[in-house]
């Protein structure tokens, strides 16, 4: 039972001190009625662990003014977002924190904050631009096109944002806006999107979509040159499932009927072999008649290397 008088609501974060001026003792916030969510700060231990709860247990012991940033940011905006362990604060001061598990950066400029989940966070764009020097290339993309799929910016806003950005990581950040697109999926089709267009491919239709008659959608291919009918798919996991197979199977029965060719990629594709990925698809556009620079003339390599060499 919480003590007498108590108004303490233990399903948020708390500070110790906050707990014992409701009455509650040091050895109760030892037992298994709660739990540490960072150093000095616990909670209900029928809370789960999230990042939200991580956050306001942060922002409870932060200076004032403190806003959730960068990478901690990023996946309140995109659950799909780059992770940290560590939850990122910001201040537009010289403010120092004395926690392991929270991270203080310091920022001369007005911070843009919003919130998210009643929390200060800094804004969609400024993350995307905080993190431009923190992320590699695809992964800032990866996290563009999501914040795009999200609805919280489109992809010319941003680059509007990008090229007004007067701070450190313009350069990075605004080559990353100019290749976020609308309409991706997931980030593995961004990742194939980016292992295409980085090494000088022409760039593919993003979420092609097939109507019928009537208006209505009959069917959508993630990537797609549509002037040669070609369709380039990422099948992930849920793909092996059996009825989904089947419909995979019977849709491109259907669309190779009229016309259509078919590159499926997996996993392994895109992450353990990408130069052979490349190669089977410059093979497939130049039997076209599509002209294809030559790839080695890129950099995609930096941001698509093989792990492992036969």
């Amino acid at each position: 039972m919480p003590p007498r008088g108590s108004s303490l609501d233990i399903t948020q974060p708390f500070t110790v001190a906050q707990a014992v001026d409701e009455g509650w003792t040091r050895y109760a916030l030892r037992t298994n009625r709660f739990r540490p969510v960072i150093h000095g700060v616990y909670i209900s231990s029928a809370i789960p662990d999230t990042l939200v709860v991580r956050a306001k247990a942060a922002i409870l012991v932060a200076p004032e003014y403190a806003v959730v940033s960068h990478e901690s940011a990023a996946r309140l905006w995109c659950p799909q977002g780059p992770k940290s362990a560590t939850v990122h604060l910001s201040f537009s001061y010289h403010a120092f924190i004395k926690r392991e598990e929270v991270r203080a950066h310091r920022f001369t400029y007005r911070l843009e904050t919003a919130h998210r989940h009643g929390i200060p966070v800094t804004s969609p764009a400024m993350t995307f631009m905080h993190l431009a020097v923190r992320l590699e290339l695809v992964d800032l993309v990866v996290f563009g096109d999501q914040l795009v799929k999200r609805g919280h910016i489109t992809p010319a806003d941003l680059v509007n944002y990008a090229e007004n950005w007067e701070h450190h990581g313009r350069a990075a950040g605004l080559r990353a806006a100019r290749l976020v697109r609308d309409g991706v999926d997931s980030a593995p089709e961004t990742r194939l999107r980016l292992l295409i267009t980085l090494a000088g491919l022409p760039e593919p239709t993003i979420n092609h979509v097939m109507y019928r008659v009537d208006a209505s959608i009959r069917y959508r291919i993630e990537l797609v040159y549509g002037e040669i009918l070609l369709a380039i798919e990422y099948d992930g996991r849920w793909h092996d499932e059996e009825a989904q197979k089947a419909y995979d199977e019977a849709r491109r029965a259907t669309l190779e009927r009229e016309g259509w060719t078919f590159i499926v990629l997996r996993a392994e594709d895109l992450y353990e072999t990408p130069d052979q990925t490349l190669l089977r698809i410059i093979d497939v556009l130049r039997s076209f008649g599509i002209t294809v620079p030559n790839p080695e003339l890129t950099d995609y390599r930096r941001h698509f290397s093989p792990i492992l060499v036969a």
